[in-house]
């Protein structure tokens, strides 16, 4: 077995190359964070869609339908009836398809593992470029700690 596969292989890299890629991590997790947080957005909305239409009475109802994400403004509305057998599922791109409620919970439910699944692996990269960017913020440490000991005794 050769001396470098069992020790730890030591690179040496320049301040403004530690730097550099400090900087690079940051701006990847405030990406990530960015991404992380327009999915959760959607996941929510999701839920709260798949949870509404499961307990939304199938009789005939009178009531109001929010306008915005705000509840600033609400109107008047009927639903009607028969509601569990037409509603619209948005499939993209503008097109949209008509189904019963059953089917159209199934179509979202499925949205919404898709979603936890990207979800996941985004976390999952945002961990990994955190551990590395905490490694190398206490490489910098221990550099500057350096510097600052050397100037203090010379």
């Amino acid at each position: 077995m050769s001396d470098t596969s069992t020790r730890e292989q030591r690179r040496v890299v320049s301040l403004d190359e530690l730097l550099t890629r400090v900087n690079e991590l940051r701006e990847r997790i405030e990406i990530l964070d960015t991404t992380l947080n327009t999915y959760l957005s959607h996941y929510r909305e999701l839920q709260l869609a798949v949870e509404t239409i499961k307990n939304l009475s199938e009789k005939s109802v009178e009531g109001y339908v929010i306008l915005d994400r705000l509840s600033s403004l609400m109107i008047p509305a009927n639903i009607s009836e028969n509601w569990y057998n037409n509603i619209l599922v948005n499939l993209g791109l503008g097109y949209y398809v008509k189904l019963n409620k059953d089917k159209a919970v199934e179509i979202l439910t499925k949205r919404i593992q898709e979603l936890e699944k990207t979800i996941n692996s985004v976390q999952a990269q945002r961990r990994t470029l955190t551990e590395e960017y905490a490694g190398l913020q206490r490489v910098l440490s221990q550099v500057i700690e350096s510097q600052q000991a050397r100037q203090q005794s010379g």
